[in-house]
C-alpha cells in the first residue's frame, strides 16, 4: 500500500466534496431560516461556479454550494411541527410510524415518527417530529419499523447535559428531528397498520436463527456473540461482555462494521468468481472478475439490512459497493475516494449521522487505515518479504511476518486515529487492543464469514446450516475466551482525559506525519506535545482552595467536594428502576474533574436517592474511607454500597466524630447525635450524616435530608454558613424557621429532579430562604452548580443557563452569572 501525500487529497474527486458536504451539515445552525432557503443558495452558488468554470477559483464556488447543501439537509431532517399545546410536554396521544425498535431489560425503546399529536383522541392535530419512547410493561406488542401505532405517552422535552462530563446529546436530537423523550404503558400501544410483509419475513428468519443457534452454541454467551454478527441481535449479548470486549481492544466486534462487510464482500467476491469460471468455458474467455463484482453487490446489501442496517455497516456497505462497482470497470480501488463516496452517500441520505458516535469511530476507523497504516508500516524496522525468493518457507515466513506486521499497524492506526473520540466519549484507551488484534483478527474474519455464509444458507435450507451454525457458535467460543485472556490483562485499558480543543492539533500533527515530506513531517511532533498538553496544562491552571459541586441526578443528592488534590463524594443519586446515576453523571464528572481516587465517601442515609448511584460509582473509583451513619442496621442499601467500596476503611460517625482534614478544608461531623438523643428520632431522614465543610472564613453545611426533629437538635450546634444544600430537597417537612435563623446562608443549594412528582421544593420553603436574603440555585434549572471558595469568599457558578422547570414561573433572580 502507497503513502499518501498531501497533493493526492486534490487528486481524489469525491474528497473535497464530501467534506464540504460534511462540514456544512455539522455547522448547521439552529437559526429561523428554511431548509429550502439554503437548499435555493446552494444551487445558483453551483450553476454560478459552474458557469464559471474554466476560471480559476470556480471550483472554491461549487464546494461553498455543497457546504450549503449540506446545511439545508442537515436542517430538512431537523425540521419539526409540534402542536402549540404541546410544546412544554405533558400526556399526550400520539400517532405515528416506527422507525426502529431496540429491546431494552424490563421495557422496548421505539423511534417514532410522529404524524399526528395532540392531549386527547379527540383533539389529534396534524405535526411533524419523532419521539424516543420507552415502552414499559412486560407485553409490548410485537413492532417492526414500518408499523403505525398510537399511544398516550407522557412526552418530556430534551435538556441538555446538566453536569460537567455529562454527555450531551440534544444536538444529535435536534439534527434528527426528535423533540421530545416519552414513556408509555406497553398495554396501552395500539397497532394501527402492520410492516411491510419483507420485514415481518426477516424478521421470523431471524428468530429461527436464533432458536436454531441456542441449540446447537456450547453457552448462552457464545450463542449471543454469533447472533450479534449473523442477525445483528446485540441486546442479547450481556453487558459485562460489552466492558469485556471493550476493556481488550475488540469493541468493534460487535457492531456489523467494515471488519464484517468488507469480509463478506471478499469473500463473495471470490466465490462468485470461482463459480464462473467453473461454470462453462464462456466466462474462461473474459475476466470473470468483471461480472463477480456487481454480483456481490446485493449480497452485500442484503447482509446489511438483515442485521438491522447499522450505520457503520450502511457506510461500509457503499464504501464496498464503490470498490466493486470499480473493479467491474477496470478501475483500481482506492480507499480515500470509496470512503469519501460512503461520506457523500450518508450526509445526503442522513446528515444527522454526521454526529453519530458509532459512526464516527468507524469513518476514523478507516480513515486511519487508509492514510496511516503506509506510514506506520514504513517506520517499522521490518524489510518487505523479498518477491524473488524462491525457498519456500522463508516465503512463507515472510508472509507471516508482513501479515502480522500489517495487522499491528493496523490496530495502531485504527486506535490512533480514533483517540479524541474514544477519550471523549469513554474516558479510556484500550492498549491490549494492539495485540488482541493481531491475535484475534483471523478468527474474526473466519467468524464473520461464517457468521454471514450461516445466515444466508439458513434463509434458503435451514438443514443445511446447521454445521455452520455449529461451527460458528463453537468459534465464538473461543473468541469470547480470548477476550477474557485480554480484557484480565493488567494495563488492558487506560484511562485518559479528554483532549478538548487540543484535539485540533493532535489531528494535525498525525496528517503532517502521514501525509507530510521532508521536514513537513516534524509536525508530527504536535500530536504527542497535544496529548501531553491535554494532561498537565489543566494541572497547571490555577486551582481554588477549595471547591463543592452539587451535581444534577434528578431527585436525589450528589455532592463532590475538591480540595489541593485531595476529593470526597457525599452521596450519589439514585432512582429505583431509572438510569445508574453513578454511572451516568456521577463518574463522567470525576473523570472530567481528573479525580481517578477518593479520600472520602459518605453516604447520608440509606435512601435509593442517595445509596444507588454511590453502589455504581464507588465499584469504579477506588475508595480511601467511607462514612455511615451511626446507629445504621446495615439494611440491603448499606450492605451494597459497602460491598462496592471494597477496601475501603469504614466508619459509623456521629456528632462529635474527629474532624477530618480534606487538603485546606476540615469536615465536621453534626450529625446524627449521639446514641442517647438519636433514639429519640424515628425516621432514617433524621439520622443522616450532617457535614460542616469549613475553609477559612467559608462554611458549607451539607444537612443532607434531615427534618423537623433533627433541625430541632441541629439548630443547637450550626452557627452561620456561607452555603447550605436545602434539607430534603426542599420538602416542607424541613428547613425550619429555627434552623434558617440559626444558619442564614448567603446561597442555598436546592438538590432537585426536573418536575418532580414531589413538587420539591415547596414554595413556602423558597420563600423563607428568600425572606432571609438567601440568593436560591436549583439543580433543575442551573444544573450542577458549583461553588468555589479561597477561604475568604465564594463564587458560584451554574452549569447551565437559568430556564424555569417546564411549567413553572421564572425566577426573579438571574442565576446565569457568578457571584462574589
Amino acid at each position: 500500500m502507497d503513502r499518501y501525500a498531501w497533493r493526492d487529497l486534490g487528486t481524489r474527486p469525491l474528497f473535497f466534496p464530501s467534506l464540504s458536504l460534511l462540514l456544512g451539515a455539522l455547522w448547521a445552525p439552529r437559526t429561523d431560516a428554511s431548509a429550502e432557503l439554503f437548499l435555493v443558495c446552494g444551487v445558483f452558488l453551483g450553476l454560478f461556479g459552474l458557469a464559471l468554470a474554466r476560471l480559476p477559483g470556480a471550483h472554491l464556488a461549487v464546494l461553498g454550494a455543497l457546504g450549503l447543501a449540506g446545511v439545508g439537509l442537515a436542517r430538512w431532517e431537523a425540521r419539526t411541527e409540534v402542536p402549540l399545546v404541546l410544546t412544554r410536554g405533558g400526556d399526550a396521544v400520539v400517532e405515528g410510524e416506527v422507525e426502529r425498535v431496540d429491546p431494552l431489560e424490563g421495557a422496548t425503546r421505539v423511534r417514532l415518527a410522529v404524524a399526528r399529536a395532540g392531549p386527547g383522541d379527540a383533539a389529534l392535530e396534524r405535526a411533524r417530529f419523532k419521539v424516543n419512547l420507552t415502552l414499559r410493561g412486560s407485553s409490548p406488542p410485537p413492532l417492526l419499523p414500518g408499523q403505525r401505532l398510537r399511544t398516550t405517552a407522557r412526552l418530556t422535552p430534551h435538556a441538555p447535559a446538566a453536569n460537567p462530563g455529562e454527555k450531551d446529546f440534544s444536538s444529535v436530537r435536534w439534527r434528527q428531528g426528535v423533540a421530545f423523550l416519552a414513556t408509555a404503558d406497553a398495554e396501552a400501544v395500539l397497532v394501527l397498520s402492520r410492516a411491510p410483509g419483507w420485514r415481518w419475513e426477516v424478521e421470523d428468519t431471524r428468530e429461527r436463527l436464533a432458536e436454531a443457534t441456542h441449540r446447537l452454541a456450547p453457552s448462552r454467551d457464545a450463542a449471543a456473540l454469533f447472533l450479534t454478527l449473523a442477525a445483528g441481535r446485540r441486546a442479547e449479548l450481556d453487558a459485562a461482555w460489552e466492558e469485556a470486549f471493550s476493556k481488550a481492544g475488540l469493541a468493534h466486534v460487535l457492531s456489523v462494521s467494515g471488519l464484517h462487510v468488507a469480509a463478506l464482500a471478499l469473500m463473495t467476491l471470490a466465490l462468485l468468481r470461482r463459480l464462473l469460471v467453473r461454470v462453462g468455458e464462456r466466462w474462461r474467455k473474459v475476466d470473470a472478475r468483471r461480472v463477480a463484482a456487481p454480483a456481490a453487490v446485493p449480497f452485500v446489501w442484503a447482509y446489511v439490512l438483515f442485521t438491522g442496517s447499522q450505520p457503520p455497516a450502511v457506510r461500509s456497505a457503499v464504501m464496498a459497493t464503490v470498490v466493486l462497482l470499480g473493479l467491474s470497470w477496470w478501475k483500481r480501488a482506492d480507499g480515500l475516494n470509496g470512503l469519501a463516496a460512503a461520506a457523500l452517500v450518508l450526509g445526503m441520505w442522513a446528515p444527522s449521522s454526521v454526529e453519530d458516535l458509532s459512526l464516527r469511530l468507524s469513518f476514523l476507523a478507516v480513515l486511519g487505515l487508509v492514510l496511516l497504516v503506509p506510514a506506520l508500516r514504513l517506520a517499522l524496522p521490518l524489510s518487505p518479504p523479498a518477491p524473488g525468493e524462491q525457498r519456500r518457507w522463508v516465503r512463507l515466513w515472510g508472509k507471516a511476518r508482513e501479515s502480522v506486521a500489517q495487522t499491528l499497524c493496523a490496530s495502531a492506526a485504527a486506535t490512533l486515529a480514533g483517540l479524541p473520540v474514544v477519550a471523549w466519549a469513554f474516558g479510556r484507551v484500550s492498549l491490549a487492543g494492539l495485540v488482541s488484534n493481531v491475535v484475534a483478527l483471523p478468527l474474526c474474519g473466519l467468524l464473520t464469514g461464517v457468521a454471514a455464509g450461516g445466515a444466508a444458507l439458513f434463509v434458503v435450507a435451514p438443514p443445511l446450516a446447521t454445521p455452520v451454525l455449529w461451527v460458528g457458535a463453537w468459534a465464538s467460543e473461543l473468541l469470547l475466551w480470548l477476550t477474557r485472556v485480554f480484557a484480565a490483562m493488567p494495563w488492558a485499558s487506560v484511562e485518559v482525559a479528554s483532549l478538548g480543543g487540543w484535539s485540533a492539533l493532535y489531528a494535525l500533527g498525525l496528517l503532517s506525519w502521514a501525509l507530510g515530506t521532508g521536514r513537513w513531517r516534524l509536525g508530527g511532533w504536535l500530536a504527542p506535545l497535544a496529548l501531553v498538553a491535554s494532561v498537565f496544562v489543566p494541572r497547571l491552571m490555577p486551582q481554588p482552595g477549595l471547591r463543592v459541586t452539587f451535581l444534577s441526578v434528578g431527585q436525589g443528592d450528589a455532592v463532590v467536594l475538591s480540595s489541593d488534590g485531595h476529593h470526597a463524594l457525599v452521596d450519589g443519586g439514585g432512582a429505583p428502576g431509572g438510569a445508574d446515576t453513578g454511572t451516568r453523571f456521577v463518574l463522567p464528572y470525576l473523570r472530567h474533574q481528573g479525580i481517578s481516587r477518593l479520600d472520602l465517601a459518605v453516604l447520608s442515609h440509606p435512601h435509593p436517592d442517595h445509596a444507588l448511584g454511590l453502589v455504581s460509582a464507588l465499584g469504579s473509583i477506588p475508595t480511601a474511607r467511607l462514612w455511615l451513619p451511626a446507629g445504621d442496621e446495615g439494611g440491603p442499601l448499606s450492605r451494597r454500597v459497602v460491598a462496592a467500596a471494597r477496601d475501603a476503611h469504614v466508619e459509623e460517625v456521629e456528632a462529635g466524630h474527629p474532624p477530618l482534614t480534606l487538603g485546606e478544608a476540615t469536615l465536621e461531623v453534626l450529625g446524627p447525635p449521639e446514641a442517647a438523643e438519636r433514639e429519640l428520632l424515628e425516621g432514617v431522614n433524621d439520622r443522616s450524616v450532617v457535614l460542616r465543610v469549613r475553609h477559612g472564613d467559608v462554611t458549607v453545611l451539607l444537612p443532607g435530608d434531615v427534618e423537623h426533629a433533627a433541625e430541632e437538635q441541629l439548630a443547637e450546634t450550626v452557627g452561620p454558613v456561607t452555603v447550605m444544600k436545602a434539607p430534603h430537597h426542599g420538602s416542607r417537612t424541613s428547613s425550619t424557621q429555627a434552623l434558617l435563623e440559626r444558619a442564614r446562608p448567603r446561597y442555598v443549594v436546592f438538590c432537585v429532579g426536573r418536575r418532580n412528582r414531589f413538587g420539591f421544593p415547596h414554595p413556602d420553603v423558597e420563600a423563607r430562604y428568600r425572606a432571609l436574603g438567601s440568593e436560591c440555585w436549583r439543580t433543575d434549572i442551573d444544573g450542577a452548580v458549583t461553588v468555589e471558595s479561597d477561604g475568604r469568599d465564594v463564587r458560584l457558578l451554574p452549569h447551565l443557563t437559568r430556564e424555569p422547570p417546564l411549567g413553572e414561573p421564572r425566577l426573579a433572580d438571574d442565576g446565569r452569572h457568578s457571584h462574589r
